[in-house]
């Protein structure tokens, strides 16, 4: 299996990339979920502390994964999708590319708006990027909500998009990405 993309599968790098962001953004949902729902205690720290460290962890895979796209194009489009379909794919990782973008973007500007130190798993500082400012803590916290509720429901498509086309139209698209 090749690293890179061919014209009909994408390649080992590609994969990786694609699945370890799957693992770790439902690992991120579920972490986010309980957080928000526990009392304040030490615990609730620490998961704040990981969750922040995947979070950057994730915003470097993603840029990862821009770079590799553009160095790497995409397998050519299913035969099986119409131009519109094919539009509305690209269209749609466009939009996912960019809502893991921003949602780890929006992340690290409340927690530097917070004025609270962010560790990279307790290995180094992660710098701030915003002055300490309660409004854009509020602001980016509300985004941050927005973004990856939006989020929730982009992956929710793009599962059903997956497993239609694999368990109903039976043709090869979820076969490339695995």
């Amino acid at each position: 299996m090749s690293w890179g993309n061919t014209s009909s599968h994408w390649g080992l790098a590609s994969r990786l990339l694609h699945w370890f962001s799957a693992v770790a953004i439902f690992f991120m949902f579920g972490l986010g979920i309980t957080m928000i729902n526990m009392r304040l205690s030490p615990m609730k720290l620490e998961m704040f502390i990981v969750h922040k460290s995947i979070g950057m962890t994730l915003l470097l895979i993603i840029i990862v994964r821009v770079l590799w796209r553009l160095l790497n194009p995409a397998p050519n489009p299913s035969k099986t999708l119409s131009l519109t379909q094919r539009k509305i794919v690209f269209l749609g990782q466009i939009f996912m590319y960019a809502l893991l973008f921003c949602i780890p973007m929006s992340g690290w500007i409340i927690n530097s708006a917070a004025n609270f130190p962010l560790q990279w798993f307790g290995l180094f500082e992660v710098p701030v990027i915003t002055a300490p400012d309660i409004m854009i803590q509020d602001n980016a916290k509300t985004a941050h909500l927005f973004l990856v509720c939006t989020l929730g429901f982009v992956v929710t498509l793009h599962i059903v998009a997956a497993l239609r086309h694999h368990w109903i139209l039976k043709n090869d698209i979820l076969k490339r990405m695995l």
